[in-house]
């Protein structure tokens, strides 16, 4: 049985998962997501409430990538398939770490 912290921190980060495929963002700043998914995965594998939400909040506040990007940078884009990859194993192992039943 899951707690209920950690399945409301679950569902919370699963929650900004479903947000990032919307997201357009340089390549520096799609490497800042990754890097943001792998410490999101790492509280996962630790069932860490308190780094699970952290993580999901970080992720969250780079949803701000969604701006137009500068002149004389690479212009923003979609997702790479990595980061896409990524989010899709995430979502799955966080539905397990909530159990079937909360997925």
């Amino acid at each position: 049985m899951v707690d209920g912290a950690l399945a409301d921190s679950a569902l919370r980060a699963r929650d900004v998962l479903e947000l990032v495929p919307d997201w357009t963002a340089t390549p520096g700043q799609w490497q800042r997501v990754a890097e943001s998914l792998a410490q999101l995965e790492d509280a996962v594998d630790r069932r860490d409430v308190t780094a699970l939400r952290v993580s999901a909040d970080a992720l969250e506040d780079l949803d701000a990538y969604r701006d137009p990007g500068r002149v004389g940078e690479t212009p923003p884009g979609p997702p790479p398939p990595l980061v896409l990859e990524r989010i899709t194993k995430l979502v799955d192992r966080i539905g397990r770490l909530q159990g079937r039943g909360h997925a």
